[in-house]
């Protein structure tokens, strides 16, 4: 019995920590988009460090040209939208970037995908497309 109801209690744990928003609803339309339009292209810079983004919630508009400007404060990372099919390698002293036009609207999560860590399994945050 005591086992049954640590096992139970490891797994509200695990439960509880894993959900990075801490279980807010995510609506794109109480966001504002960020960055500068250039030349008609939204621009965002994104910093990549040990086991964050910065921003780790990205807001554009749907049908938005954007491109990301990538670099990292410390060691190679990734950045992974898997339902947009975008993986973009982070490397230190350089600028990595990707473009892309999202269609529809919606909450996309992000990760690392380059192993960085301990905390790796936690790098993430959210693409917001209003």
């Amino acid at each position: 019995m005591k086992r049954i109801l640590l096992v139970i209690l490891m797994t509200l744990i695990f439960v509880s920590c894993s959900d990075k928003n801490d279980g807010k609803k995510i609506t794109p339309s109480d966001h504002k988009a960020i960055g500068d339009i250039v030349d008609g292209v939204r621009v965002i810079e994104v910093e990549a460090y040990r086991f964050a983004f910065e921003p780790d919630y990205i807001v554009v508009n749907a049908g938005d040209k954007v491109k990301l400007n990538f670099k990292t404060r410390d060691v190679a990372h990734g950045f992974m939208v898997e339902e947009m099919n975008i993986n973009v390698s982070i490397n230190p002293g350089e600028i990595s970037t990707t473009e892309f036009t999202p269609e529809r609207s919606g909450v996309y999560e992000f990760r690392c995908s380059v192993p960085c860590g301990s905390g790796h399994k936690k790098m993430g945050g959210y693409l917001i497309v209003k």
